[in-house]
């Protein structure tokens, strides 16, 4: 066998009969239409392949290529190999900076395509792939399945938090739905937003970063999203390729998607995220559909991923309970948020985090505790519980 398991990035029926025939029965492939991005990374997250190929017509090129880019970024360490229709040297180059390791003809002697294949599976490092997975996982997304959580203060008094426990760190807070210079509920000097990202990802580095966002607070930035974005078609192939070049530069993101999008969020980055926590209260109405919501996604997210639930202005001499919220909606509670509505207010209408208005709250007594559980090494959601409920 060539390998267990391979993606096949493969529109076109022609492409898809060679490869059948070149494998000869040798190796096992996933296929897959290249305009869904979102699909095409699950699917390799499912599949746990080692090799994508994927394929380059006249009619798709950039879009091949953008996936190729995406592929690279999300998974390093995946050897992928472009399908072409000729051998042309400056769409090879093209392939190769994007990311593949290699290219093939379309219609060449299947024997060849085999032993190429071969080749690579030969090469890779199963270390360098545990180091990688390891690396890209940084990813804390906050949601909400109702519109009376407030997501924004949550996600972004965390991510303060998360960098206020390291001096050293470089955190992002990123809000999809702000825009303007008030991104979340605090007041920023930013121009520059998510969707400006977008219009060349490519682009994307450290210095551009550095000139583009200032440090809210020290280690901290801040990014708008700049309003609603798409997650299909080039789009959504450059909101991905946006999203894991982030990720590489920072050693914590968290990105707040709210409650109006957040399943399309989910499906399309699901793959990167360490961990999803949602925030809600004691209503059992809103924690029913949280357990729905949350079994919905499960399929979206990786193995690893800890699906954690926050309870925003909790009473705790209110039913339901810690433990029974936990039981109920079949995620752990990861915090236990007082109300304490008059900071509140004043944060937000001052523009500055809960903590610098009531450091000593309860509420950012539980913030703290909750960031530095987050960036703890190792985190196993059952000592985690045990922990939290005694």
């Amino acid at each position: 066998m060539v390998d267990e398991n391979m993606l096949a990035v493969i529109d076109d029926a022609g492409t898809e009969a060679w490869l059948d025939a070149a494998l000869q029965g040798t190796a096992r492939y996933e296929k897959v239409s290249s305009q869904d991005l979102g699909r095409v990374i699950r699917l390799l997250e499912a599949t746990g392949a080692k090799v994508a190929l994927v394929e380059l017509s006249d009619r798709s090129a950039s879009q091949a290529l953008a996936v190729i880019t995406a592929l690279s970024n999300a998974r390093p360490w995946v050897t992928i190999v472009a399908l072409c229709r000729v051998s042309d040297q400056e769409l090879t180059l093209a392939c190769m900076r994007a990311g593949a390791r290699d290219c093939v003809v379309v219609g060449a002697d299947g024997q060849e395509l085999r032993d190429r294949l071969r080749q690579h599976q030969l090469l890779r490092s199963s270390a360098w792939r545990d180091q990688m997975e390891s690396r890209l996982r940084n990813l804390t997304l906050v949601a909400s399945v109702g519109a009376r959580m407030d997501t924004q203060f949550f996600a972004q008094n965390l991510a303060v938090a998360m960098a206020a426990q390291n001096a050293s760190a470089k955190v992002l807070a990123v809000d999809v739905y702000s825009t303007g210079d008030q991104v979340f509920h605090l007041e920023t000097h930013n121009s520059f937003d998510l969707s400006q990202l977008l219009t060349s990802p490519d682009t994307l580095d450290e210095n551009l970063i550095q000139t583009a966002l200032d440090e809210y607070r020290p280690g901290l930035r801040v990014l708008a999203g700049g309003g609603d974005q798409e997650f299909l078609g080039d789009r959504g192939a450059d909101l991905f390729i946006a999203l894991t070049r982030l990720m590489s530069m920072f050693d914590r993101i968290v990105l707040n998607v709210g409650n109006v999008r957040q399943a399309d969020w989910i499906q399309s980055i699901g793959v990167h995220v360490a961990e999803l926590i949602v925030v809600a209260n004691q209503e059992v109405g809103q924690l029913r559909a949280v357990r729905e919501e949350v079994a919905n996604w499960r399929a979206f997210l990786p193995s690893q991923c800890q699906i954690l639930v926050a309870l925003d202005g909790y009473e705790a001499s209110l039913p339901p309970s810690v433990s029974e919220v936990a039981e109920n909606v079949g995620a752990g509670v990861a915090a236990t948020l007082p109300l304490e509505w008059k900071g509140r207010l004043e944060a937000i209408n001052m523009g500055v985090p809960f903590a610098e208005t009531m450091p000593r709250s309860g509420y950012n007594k539980a913030m703290n505790q909750l960031a530095q559980r987050l960036l703890g090494q190792g985190h196993n959601l059952e000592k985690k519980k045990r922990a939290l409920f005694g």
